[in-house]
């Protein structure tokens, strides 16, 4: 019976067409993420500045995937395509905490840095960080173990801020 349905949907050709463009689009994202982690232009000229908002919500519980989406602020702001915006929450949290920063590294992408080594380079190219409220102090991110240049910033600020941005949510 299964078959037989795929088998349908595969004639009128909107199975297929699912599937294709979702194969077409994470392979050009997953393209465009590595080639500008490698240091290629990962696009034609970008026309016009944009904001990018990217969400990251992963710390010292899996290192690759917050120095990967540090990096692809770091990408943004070094190429001058528009203002970044760093946002933390859940694990995320961890790189606001300035006894962890330090210590969160990449097997994968060490040659790039620490997380805090990364974060400052975006906040010297204006890059703005913010966390969630109760993850900073689920983390311990509050008072003097926050980096001072991180603000608490809520879901609020987050849906207001996606809109007619750029996002990455890693």
């Amino acid at each position: 019976m299964k078959e037989k349905e795929e088998k349908e949907s595969m004639e009128d050709g909107e199975g297929a067409n699912k599937r294709d463009f979702l194969k077409v689009l994470g392979a050009g994202l997953g393209v465009a993420g590595l080639t500008s982690v490698m240091g290629g232009q990962a696009f034609a000229d970008v026309e016009t500045k944009g904001k990018y908002v990217f969400v990251i919500t992963h710390g010292g519980d899996d290192p690759n995937r917050a120095i990967f989406g540090l990096l692809m602020a770091q990408t943004v702001a070094d190429k001058g395509w528009g203002k970044v915006h760093v946002w933390m929450t859940p694990d995320g949290a961890d790189l606001a905490n300035k006894k962890k920063t330090e210590r969160i590294e990449s097997p994968i992408y060490k040659r790039f840095g620490n997380a805090l080594e990364i974060m400052k380079k975006i906040k010297d190219k204006g890059g703005w960080f913010g966390v969630c409220p109760p993850c900073a102090d689920y983390f311990g991110a509050t008072g003097g173990d926050k980096h001072d240049w991180v603000e608490g910033a809520g879901g609020d600020w987050l849906m207001k801020n996606i809109q007619d941005a750029w996002v990455l949510w890693i």
